[in-house]
């Protein structure tokens, strides 16, 4: 009934109706804005390590601990932290006791501050135990609010 010539046609005109399927499919476009850190320094006091581990959102809610009772180094990890809403962003460094031979003495005090533009973020206070024992974490965090500074910014974590 059909001859070859009508099944090419029939298939070409297949092939442009796929064609024009395609190209009249929606697109969308969407924007996103991005941050950037233009640079960051961390300040370590002797025989300590820090870690930078970041910016995150809170979770839930938590207290900030007191400078007049630090947060010691030991077997479990501990949290320093600033008062921190669920919702803010809060910055995160770990510090951790070195093996060198430069662990600070036993009881030494030190305040970690986070400066993000010009804005002075803490302290929060830790302390090595009695006896100093190499290889223990604390976490240090800092609710740094609902938003960060303009882009670029720069910050910078001061242990002593």
């Amino acid at each position: 009934m059909l001859g070859k010539g009508s099944r090419w046609i029939f298939a070409a005109k297949l092939l442009l109706s796929l064609v024009a399927i395609v190209f009249a499919a929606s697109v969308s476009v969407t924007s996103s804005t991005y941050q950037a850190e233009i640079g960051s320094a961390v300040n370590v006091a002797n025989g300590l390590i820090a870690t930078d581990k970041g910016f995150s959102l809170a979770s839930a809610a938590s207290n900030s601990t007191s400078c007049s009772s630090p947060v010691t180094f030991g077997p479990s990890p501990g949290i320093a932290d600033t008062n921190i809403t669920a919702g803010h962003l809060v910055y995160d460094v770990q510090v951790n006791s070195t093996g060198s031979t430069s662990i600070p003495p036993a009881g030494t005090r030190f305040n970690v501050t986070l400066v993000i533009s010009s804005t002075l973020y803490g302290p929060v206070c830790i302390q090595t135990p009695i006896p100093s024992v190499s290889g223990q974490t604390i976490e240090c965090k800092f609710d740094v609010g609902t938003a960060l500074p303009a882009s670029p910014y720069t910050f910078k974590v001061t242990i002593q």
